[in-house]
């Protein structure tokens, strides 16, 4: 009877702690009930949500490209334009070459400041701009830089069969024999301004050729009428893959991944770094929460592998984050570090 009673009681305090768990009310496999949240994407491997601002995009998104097709910047763009994703908008892009860079870029500067026009963001050159008097002093004051996904490091190239193998042979030459070698350069801004840096940093007298075009001044060193070609290493690198021409050296501290044979200016023993910082701005007056939004759905697409892959694999672009803050920081920075530039570009 006592182990009976003891059984009993037993049972009972087990049935008295499966009642205090019950649920009576679980609705577990029923769907959460609405909530008012707002729509939000969700970054992959990220974590983080990025916040579509009300209504934004509500059409389509015109990119302004201030340079010509099939340019570096052109190639970021449409790329850009490919990976992004604003649901059920889209971004266009649309080229608006002339004056260096800055008429498209002034077509972005003064539209409506609601997000739908950005344009590319060369910093670097647009320094020169504002060095040469051709912008604003106050242009970075005003323009909102978002987010820079590349950093296009600057090449010295040659025809393929030319007769310097190396950057030193040119240097050598060059010093021997001044402004006798030609080196084509897009226009008279940036491209001129860092071919000048090189004469200085390597004591060579080259006679720089300026073309409307990256297109063009590859067609000068290939067709022979000019000797060296300096570019960017997305405009050098599918002659450089396809043997049409030799890579002297990269204005870079490293190796670019995608020339792995090619040695450094540094390594070459001249220090001489260069290159652009390609990215995106918008209109004056953005909202905040625009230009946050614009600058995470960059980010996503710059955390995309297939993106990575593509920029440097295909196009030869060094993938490296700049965000907003040190985007803007970065661009007056550029103002003062090129100064010194001024007087020496003006001679050439």
């Amino acid at each position: 009877m006592k182990k009976f009673l003891a059984l009993l009681l037993a049972f009972c305090m087990l049935t008295a702690l499966a009642g205090c768990n019950d649920k009576p009310n679980d609705n577990s496999n029923d769907p959460p009930p609405e909530q008012n949240t707002p729509v939000t994407d969700q970054t992959p491997g990220s974590g983080d949500e990025i916040v579509a601002p009300d209504g934004y995009p509500d059409d389509t998104v015109t990119m302004i490209v201030s340079y010509a097709a099939g340019a570096g910047s052109d190639l970021l763009a449409r790329a850009l334009a490919q990976y992004i994703d604003f649901g059920d908008e889209t971004m266009v892009c649309t080229n608006i070459t002339g004056g260096s860079g800055t008429i498209g870029m002034m077509e972005c500067y003064h539209a409506e400041p609601d997000g739908l026009t950005m344009c590319l963001a060369l910093p670097e050159s647009y320094s020169v701009q504002i060095l040469n008097g051709a912008l604003d002093e106050d242009l970075f004051d005003n323009l909102i830089l978002v987010a820079s996904p590349v950093y296009d490091v600057d090449t010295i190239a040659v025809r393929a069969d030319s007769p310097y193998q190396t950057l030193e042979d040119l240097v050598t030459y060059a010093t021997e024999h001044p402004n006798e070698v030609t080196i084509a350069g897009v226009g008279s801004g940036l491209n001129k301004w860092m071919a000048v840096d090189l004469m200085q940093k390597t004591g060579m007298e080259l006679k720089y050729v300026p073309y409307a075009d990256a297109n063009e001044t590859r067609a000068a060193v290939l067709g022979g009428q000019a000797d060296v070609l300096f570019s960017q290493a997305c405009e050098s690198k599918p002659y450089y893959d396809s043997g049409e021409m030799r890579i002297l050296a990269v204005a870079a501290e490293e190796r670019a991944g995608f020339m792995s044979d090619v040695p450094t200016c540094t390594e070459a023993g001249y220090d001489f770094v260069a290159g652009i910082h390609r990215g995106f701005a918008v209109t004056p007056g953005t909202p905040d929460e625009i230009v946050d939004y614009l600058e995470a759905k960059i980010k996503e697409v710059y955390d995309d592998p297939a993106f990575i892959e593509y920029m440097n694999d295909t196009l030869g672009f060094n993938t490296v984050w700049t965000g907003h803050d040190e985007y803007e920081a970065l661009a007056r920075k550029l103002v003062e570090e090129f100064r010194p530039l001024l007087e020496a570009a003006s001679k050439y």
